[in-house]
């Protein structure tokens, strides 16, 4: 898969560094899946996340800041079966951010 170092930044730094329906379209190239609604996506990225940091991106892609010079593309593995199933583990297991 071929992203945008940006769009790439916003999934693994925090700070949105292009349109949130990129993050909608690029959670649901990783993690198999469309449809998700806005409220699910910070569980979404805190599931991918060690699966992000397991494909030996380079730190830059960690450092948490909003960094808009960092541009380019960048292709990275498409998650195996197994990647995936994990990630959907981590995200069940995650709080309902809707419940009170």
């Amino acid at each position: 898969m071929t992203f945008s170092i940006q769009r790439l930044r916003t999934l693994t730094t925090g700070p949105l560094h292009t349109e949130i329906d990129d993050v909608k379209e690029d959670l649901g190239l990783i993690f198999g899946d469309t449809g998700f609604m806005t409220h699910m996506l910070p569980n979404l990225l805190d599931a991918a996340l060690p699966w992000l940091r397991s494909i030996g991106l380079d730190a830059r892609f960690f450092d948490g800041a909003h960094d808009p010079s960092h541009v380019g593309t960048i292709t990275i593995p498409v998650p195996t079966a197994a990647d995936r199933a994990a990630m959907w583990g981590r995200y069940r297991a995650l709080p309902n951010p809707l419940a009170r």
